[in-house]
């Protein structure tokens, strides 16, 4: 399984959730490219390949997290330091297809999302 440490995801990524919530995310992360990819991360990767599904895996990590938050910011000040976050069903985006979004984004061009045969 693919895999990208903290530091990976804060430096080169520019993530910004704390390490503890990353270590919770990493694994529903890995499972996910996993099972998206049938496996093919688990495998020998181009160094080019390999930058790509980690960038993929961090942006899956960021969609965990915020499809557990409630699935985005439906407003914020700056001020008072109020956010207010979308709830349930209104949201614009379904869970799966913010976590797909965030894969394919960074795994399109590789080759790792096709399944039809060769």
């Amino acid at each position: 399984m693919l895999t990208a440490d903290y530091k990976f995801y804060t430096e080169t990524y520019h993530g910004k959730m704390e390490q503890a919530e990353f270590d919770r995310m990493a694994v529903l992360s890995s499972a996910y490219l996993d099972e998206l990819t049938m496996g093919r991360t688990s495998g020998t990767l181009t160094a080019d390949v390999e930058e790509r599904a980690k960038l993929a895996f961090c942006a899956v990590a960021d969609a965990y997290l915020l499809n557990e938050q409630g699935g985005g910011i439906a407003s914020e000040t700056n001020d008072g330091v109020s956010v207010t976050y979308v709830a349930g069903i209104s949201n614009s985006k379904s869970a799966g297809r913010r976590l797909y979004e965030a894969a394919a984004l960074f795994l399109g061009p590789t080759g790792l999302l096709y399944r039809g045969v060769r």
